[in-house]
């Protein structure tokens, strides 16, 4: 396998693992919100934007001198928010769901690769080490040699603060 191709991979795994997998599960999730729940989100928001409007009304409203008017757009404003907290708890939710199932397939996803990135290039070692530096230790610790993965992602840690 190509060095260039591992080091991409093992920068792009040690990065997700820097960055956390929950930060980027609830980044994923928010574009999956996006494409797939879209109506929902969309509902959300036409129900926020009618909340402010009312809101903004009922303030230009004086409710001394239009009471009955005031209360007409209190009413609406009441309703229009219980709507709007109840889509907004759907979404939460959905939201929630969404973020808790990708960190779950995310990690397992990346042990995978991982997995199969060492299974790979276990037989192509980059060096051995001789004799000298381990002792007679050495059969055990480098019975393959040193393969590009582990070279690749200790460098990887040490430019990733």
């Amino acid at each position: 396998m190509n060095p260039i191709i591992v080091f991409i991979v093992v920068f792009i795994l040690e990065g997700i693992s820097f960055f956390g997998y929950s930060k980027v599960a609830s980044i994923i999730s928010l574009f999956y919100c996006k494409f797939f729940e879209s109506e929902l989100f969309n509902s959300i928001a036409k129900h926020k934007k009618e909340v402010l409007h009312l809101k903004k009304k009922l303030n230009d409203i004086s409710c001394q001198d239009e009471f009955a008017k005031w209360v007409k757009v209190n009413r609406k404003l009441t309703a229009a928010t219980a709507k709007y907290e109840e889509e907004s708890s759907k979404g939460n939710s959905i939201q929630t769901q969404a973020t808790m199932m990708i960190n779950l397939g995310l990690k397992v996803f990346l042990v995978i690769i991982r997995m199969i990135l060492y299974l790979i290039c276990r037989k192509q070692p980059m060096f051995y080490a001789s004799k000298e530096w381990l002792g007679q230790f050495t059969y055990f610790f480098t019975s393959n040699g040193v393969s590009i993965v582990y070279i690749v992602r200790n460098n990887n840690k040490n430019i990733l603060p």
